[in-house]
């Protein structure tokens, strides 16, 4: 299990986390209050087997050009819904349930449905489209993520997650101190905390091989299959 309060305690070390942190724990009281009480458990417990069927499941996403879908910033990050339909139902569902969920369960339609619902009615049916389009997007991003953590700690690396990891902290992904990037490119975390003592490492699993399953754009297991035995490597030298 991860709780916030171990993120917090890893992560809120530096001036520079600290004003992030304290920033966002003054705002929106509601988000606080549901991302600190969030606890990781199954979705640590993903296999990749469950990912890529998830995978299969989704609709493909079409275009969100709409400017009113395109910068809608509901309250809540869809980092912090997926999370919590995961740990809610104890597993990953596939599209059509996790939408079906998204109505049902009191919490997620406040996070969601309920603010999608709200924006649709602002626009015409092409904004619906969007709309829908770009939680699609978004449920597809947060499969990309879960596969790359499936895989890994198949390799036996503890590799963990949490909502407020990623929203506050900007870390998508850790194993002990060494910082994951997923998704490749910079890392969003390091300038918060560069200045950490002791301090945190950053590492680029450089993604280049990928492969399409359903609607989403997966990278290799091979690729993965590597990455993590070169990681073991660093955490564990021989």
């Amino acid at each position: 299990m991860t709780t916030a309060l171990e993120v917090r305690r890893l992560f809120n070390v530096t001036q520079e986390t600290r004003f992030h942190f304290n920033h966002w724990f003054s705002g929106r009281k509601h988000v606080v209050a549901q991302v600190m009480a969030h606890e990781s458990v199954a979705v640590h417990r993903i296999t990749p087997d469950e990912v890529e069927a998830a995978c299969r499941s989704a609709p493909r996403p079409g275009p969100t050009d709409v400017p009113e879908i395109r910068d809608w910033r509901p309250d809540h990050a869809f980092t912090h819904v997926a999370h919590h339909v995961v740990e809610t139902l104890g597993r990953l569902p596939g599209w059509p349930e996790f939408r079906e969920f998204c109505a049902a369960d009191e919490r997620a339609r406040d996070m969601l449905w309920t603010p999608a619902r709200e924006v649709s009615a602002e626009v015409g049916p092409q904004g619906r489209a969007a709309l829908r389009n770009r939680v699609v997007s978004d449920f597809l991003g947060f499969l990309r993520d879960v596969h790359v953590l499936a895989v890994l700690r198949g390799h036996g690396l503890d590799v963990r997650v949490h909502p407020l990891a990623d929203t506050v902290f900007k870390v998508d992904a850790w194993v002990g101190r060494l910082i994951l990037n997923p998704r490749g490119g910079g890392q969003r975390s390091e300038d918060l905390l560069v200045h950490a003592m002791p301090p945190f490492f950053f590492t680029d699993l450089g993604v280049t091989e990928f492969t399409q399953v359903g609607a989403a754009l997966l990278p290799s297991r091979a690729h993965l299959d590597r990455a993590a035995r070169r990681l073991l490597g660093v955490l564990h030298p021989a």
